[in-house]
């Protein structure tokens, strides 16, 4: 049974011999006798300091090196004194800062050129990180061209002549089976006829497909100058009838005209659940989609385009046959009756 507390306070207070050292004065423990005191790693106060006044000496010797000098405002402007105008080694255009500034009508200082190179060599890691990797690119794409004989693919002379948008919205909460509806009303139509379409609409979410249009439609005439056929007189003197994919027949007399290529959907994350609560005790998950809109948008020269490749591929067939001439195999010996 151990000593009281007042007992072994008592206990503890006793004098210890002063021949040992500091380290090891011993502590006398309740009915054991002398122990020696021994170092550790939890014998540190790690809450030593905390709660004392700050002072200049605790903030010398607590603050970083960097930025806790900061509050005094000599030793900020100093800092961003040595931060902004610091030497070539840290500064890549300081050899332009210290250069001197040219006048238009002065002649250019000697060795502007050198000092304008060694921006660019000091530039070089950024710009160029992997020059190898660079220059055997270029050895390949010259190696192609040369092969080719500059002849281009079908795919570049298209993406070369003619302009498209690929335009895609943001997540909407409502379902794939709800707004693919509205996706398949607007394929094929040109873009103010789908606009109008959408206007006019009962469904809910119409509205934020007719602001994604017309979104659309002012990114391809502001970033890709799509549309402005009328405005720059590119017009056709007779109007062109085609057929499009869907077999109907259509006029054009504005080859600029946008029209909706193509138009999907695209699921996004769910937004959420919730229980649905069925009879009997029994219960199901409700949850919440979300889904894209995504536009592409071409001019009507693409779709005459490929008009013009579909009729040029039924003629190169030529006429059906019933029987054509070709060789028949695995001939039975016998009637087949």
């Amino acid at each position: 049974m151990s000593l009281r507390i007042a007992a072994r306070r008592l206990a503890l207070s006793a004098r210890a011999p002063n021949n040992l050292p500091s380290s090891q004065t011993p502590v006398w423990s309740a009915g054991l006798g002398p122990s020696v005191q021994r170092r550790h790693k939890w014998s540190t106060n790690l809450f030593k300091g905390w709660g004392k006044p700050r002072t200049k000496d605790n903030l010398a010797a607590t603050a970083d090196p960097v930025t806790g000098q900061l509050d005094d405002p000599k030793n900020r402007e100093q800092f961003l004194e040595r931060s902004m105008y610091s030497g070539v080694e840290d500064n890549i255009f300081q050899d332009e800062i210290e250069a001197p500034q040219k006048d238009a009508s002065t002649e250019a200082t000697p060795g502007a050129g050198e000092m304008e190179q060694k921006t660019k060599e000091n530039m070089a890691m950024v710009v160029d990180p992997d020059p190898r990797s660079r220059i055997r690119w270029q050895r390949k794409k010259v190696i192609q061209m040369v092969r080719r004989n500059g002849r281009l693919t079908k795919e570049e002379r298209i993406v070369m002549s003619e302009r498209e948008l690929l335009h895609k919205s943001e997540f909407m909460p409502t379902s794939v089976k709800k707004l693919v509806m509205l996706a398949r009303q607007i394929a094929g139509k040109p873009v103010d006829e789908a606009i109008t379409q959408m206007s006019w609409s009962k469904k809910k979410f119409a509205a934020e497909v007719k602001y994604y249009l017309e979104e659309a439609r002012d990114l391809a005439i502001a970033q890709r100058g799509m549309g402005l056929g009328e405005a720059n007189g590119e017009t056709f003197a007779k109007p062109r009838k085609i057929q499009t994919k869907e077999g109907k027949w259509i006029e054009i007399t504005d080859p600029t005209r946008m029209y909706i290529a193509q138009s999907w959907v695209g699921r996004g994350t769910w937004r959420g659940k919730k229980i649905d609560y069925k009879g009997r005790g029994r219960m199901g998950i409700i949850r919440h989609p979300s889904t894209s809109l995504t536009i592409l948008l071409k001019e009507e020269k693409s779709r005459i385009r490929e008009y013009e490749d579909s009729e040029t591929l039924k003629a190169k067939k030529g006429p059906w046959v019933h029987l054509p001439n070709r060789p028949v195999y695995g001939q039975r010996p016998y009637y087949s009756w």
